[in-house]
């Protein structure tokens, strides 16, 4: 059964990206392109409609009308899964609804019994950025810290974009959030971690020379 949530988030609801009406499926995919650059983003049409198996796409949905997407990839066999896209609708940012489809979206992956989630962000340490820059991708790892993610402890995370010669790496920095509730949280190897990130959602090889050259502790 899909939750309708009370009070402040009354009337959203979390849908699957394949339930939804040709033009919700419009007003999702502007969500996500207004949300990401181009360097950060796959073809809309391919990643909902060309998943590979196990992989969840949502919409947030209130009155009909989507306001966030989320997208997840399992991490193997074990248990964790990695957010790809996160997000809402440009124009009601900042108004706590980032934390609504936080909300609804560790839930249902709760429900599914994952026991962690495991996204990357944008460095604001990257050499060249600017300014303004900085202080977005700052205030975006404040929103995951104050729902209750944390920065591993990790350095050189890289991940791939582009194909030929405009391929290469963009530097990021990876972070987590324990899914369990009610009972000990375990302590997950960071190495552990990088580790199937790269395998799972970046499909490279243990012996890659980016995995081995990212160091962790």
């Amino acid at each position: 059964m899909t939750p309708t949530w009370t009070g402040r988030s009354a009337r959203y609801r979390l849908e699957p990206v394949e339930a939804l009406g040709p033009a919700a499926v419009d007003d999702l995919r502007g969500i996500y392109e207004d949300g990401f650059a181009p360097h950060l983003r796959a073809d809309f049409s391919d990643i909902t409609g060309q998943r590979q198996p196990g992989e969840l796409a949502f919409a947030l949905v209130q009155d009909e009308q989507p306001c966030g997407f989320a997208m997840l990839r399992p991490l193997g066999a074990t248990g964790w899964i990695f957010l790809r896209y996160f997000v809402v609708a440009a124009g009601r940012r900042g108004h706590g609804l980032g934390g609504i489809l936080w909300q609804q979206v560790t839930g249902r992956l709760r429900d599914l019994g994952y026991t962690l989630l495991v996204f990357d962000v944008e460095d604001p340490d990257e050499p060249g950025c600017g300014e303004d820059e900085t202080q977005i991708r700052t205030r975006r790892i404040g929103f995951y810290l104050r729902q209750g993610a944390g920065l591993m402890p990790v350095s050189g995370y890289r991940t791939p974009h582009g194909s030929g010669e405009e391929a290469g790496w963009t530097p990021m920095r990876l972070m987590s959030a324990p899914l369990t509730v009610g009972g000990p949280v375990s302590v997950v190897p960071a190495g552990d971690i990088v580790a199937a990130v790269y395998r799972y959602r970046w499909s490279l090889a243990p012996d890659h020379p980016q995995v081995t050259g990212t160091a962790v502790g």
